[in-house]
């Protein structure tokens, strides 16, 4: 015998007018593989037989999801179960015969991804899958790093801030949080590596984790401004064939040999502004105007990840301390990220 459909499912269907949330559900459930997010979690998941029966692997990857679409906390999650008709019917709960999923339960199976680096895999599995489909071609590296902001208050069990955080000053702001540092394809805009690093790091501290060395281009801001310089960077896209050294002076370290970094990997920086705000009005200024804004357009991509984990997504405050569990938090924002970049890049293409 079939599910019986409740009254409230019946009147929720019979409604004309579908809502945003609604509309996104819907979207997303095309686009998420839950099969394979299921299957990167399932070796690690509660085994049946062994005392009360668990929930659904699929109910709980969508709930998880959920709390990260909306920036949820496991308490919020669980309410907003309660109250969304849409959001019941995408993770598949029928109220009439079950509950959802409390919070305590949401947060153990949080604790299983990061335990297990679960997040981290299915990033990385996902960027595998575009790149074998033309979607990422890695011959080109945007670099970019965001801070996102953390609870600063002590009224806390420990009295004290967390101590992974740190506070540094942007256009005459405070900031306190950690930064997320990012490298995206410099023609489809996603996302394909990420770090985190205090607040107060240089952006530039963080671009050899970020870079594979297999780059042929790499663009960054003014924050970059001497980024070839630097040994780390220098050892990742060194000269295999010519292994020559090239001698730079560093006013802490003294005189520093570094390998040369290969002749086909071009390193597109931007100038900082008030340098070409200094120059004479001419010819010589409105080139390098045009330079820079060249520069600028390329760069313009690595904006919209962060604009969709932050805006669409309202990640802007880390629920979470230590940057451990931030880390891990980013690898799945900046994977539904990307899946958000494909589908509206498809609806683009369909539109035309």
């Amino acid at each position: 015998m079939g599910k019986q459909i409740g009254f409230s499912e019946i009147e929720y269907g019979a409604k004309r007018k579908k809502t945003r949330r609604e509309i996104f559900l819907e979207k997303m459930e095309r686009l998420v593989p839950l099969e394979f997010f299921c299957g990167c979690v399932e070796p690690y998941y509660y085994v049946k037989g062994k005392g009360r029966e668990p929930t659904a692997l699929s109910v709980m990857v969508k709930m998880y999801l959920i709390s990260s679409w909306y920036n949820l906390s496991d308490e919020g999650a669980e309410d907003l179960i309660y109250e969304n008709q849409a959001v019941r019917r995408y993770v598949g709960i029928d109220l009439s015969e079950e509950n959802a999923p409390d919070r305590t339960t949401l947060c153990k199976f949080r604790k299983i991804l990061e335990k297990n680096g679960i997040n981290k895999k299915i990033f990385e599995e996902m960027n595998r899958r575009y790149k074998e489909s033309g979607i990422i071609f890695k011959e080109g590296a945007i670099v970019d790093a965001t801070i996102i902001e953390a609870p600063d208050s002590l009224k806390n069990k420990d009295k004290r801030r967390d101590e992974e955080m740190s506070a540094t000053r942007k256009n005459n702001r405070y900031y306190f949080g950690f930064k997320a540092n990012i490298a995206a394809d410099k023609d489809s805009g996603l996302v394909t590596a990420l770090t985190v690093t205090t607040a107060k790091t240089a952006d530039i501290e963080a671009a050899s984790n970020v870079l594979t060395g297999e780059e042929k281009e790499v663009y960054g801001d003014a924050g970059y401004i001497g980024i070839t310089h630097r040994e780390d960077i220098c050892v990742k896209f060194k000269d295999e064939e010519k292994r020559g050294t090239v001698i730079y002076y560093n006013h802490k370290k003294g005189r520093l040999r570094l390998d040369k970094i290969r002749d086909d990997v071009k390193f597109e920086i931007n100038r900082k502004r008030y340098e070409i705000r200094k120059m004479a009005i001419g010819m010589e200024r409105d080139k390098v105007k045009e330079e820079e804004r060249a520069k600028s357009k390329v760069r313009a991509k690595v904006e919209h990840p962060f604009r969709i984990v932050k805006n669409v997504f309202g990640f802007r405050k880390a629920r979470y301390r230590g940057l451990e569990k931030n880390l891990n938090k980013l690898y799945m924002l900046f994977c539904l990220a990307n899946i958000y970049l494909v589908m509206q890049k498809k609806e683009k293409a369909a539109n035309k």
